[in-house]
């Protein structure tokens, strides 16, 4: 069983009005197969007033997300019933028949795009252990009006792996995540920073 999970997590404190994003995307040689699945089946989601399309940017093929309007969305803590911030979250797994190269996907596999001035991290000690760490700068566009001091969260998620039963299920796989930050309305490009972990699991 091999798959790739594809997530995008929002969370916002204010209301945003005319909303467009494009977003890293998993793409290998200016195509992306995850982006394909998204498009067709707006991940899965029965919300249709967010609209998706795959968008040839100057910094190559990204995910368009739309919207009117985006409401912040709060959830009740249950122990002691205070309104926390909830975000809005999309999310797709795409199954393929192929083994993924989790060791060695730069090049080989569907990663974040697009990277820039990517380095390895030789300092860092992840838990799970993983082969090797890499940091990377990414773009993100963003366009919405809201007020002033509005904050707004996105995470982006990418996790490949395979799996198989000998005796009981063992994986391996590699995944990376980029954060971005942003305050009050935007109109352009934003630099953000992920990170990839590859060679994580077991390996014979």
């Amino acid at each position: 069983m091999s798959s790739y999970n594809y997530c995008v997590e929002l969370t916002t404190d204010s209301t945003l009005s005319n909303v467009t994003l494009y977003l890293p995307l998993p793409v290998i040689n200016n195509t992306s197969s995850v982006g394909a699945d998204i498009v067709e089946n707006h991940f899965n989601d029965y919300d249709r007033s967010w609209k998706y399309a795959l968008v040839d940017t100057e910094h190559g093929l990204m995910l368009s997300i739309n919207n009117e309007k985006i409401e912040p969305k709060y959830a009740t803590r249950s122990r002691d019933s205070k309104q926390i911030l909830h975000p809005s979250i999309f999310c797709m797994a795409l199954f393929t028949n192929q083994t993924i190269d989790t060791m060695n996907p730069l090049g080989n596999e569907m990663v974040l795009m697009p990277k820039y001035n990517l380095t390895q991290n030789v300092t860092r000690r992840p838990y799970p252990p993983a082969s090797e760490i890499f940091d990377y700068e990414s773009k993100m566009y963003a366009h919405y009006d809201t007020s002033s001091n509005a904050n707004v969260s996105i995470s982006i998620y990418l996790h490949g792996s395979n799996g198989w039963w000998i005796g009981g299920w063992l994986y391996n796989s590699y995944w990376e995540d980029i954060n971005i930050m942003l305050s009050g309305p935007q109109d352009g490009w934003t630099t953000v920073n992920g990170q990839l972990f590859t060679g994580e699991g077991t390996y014979y």
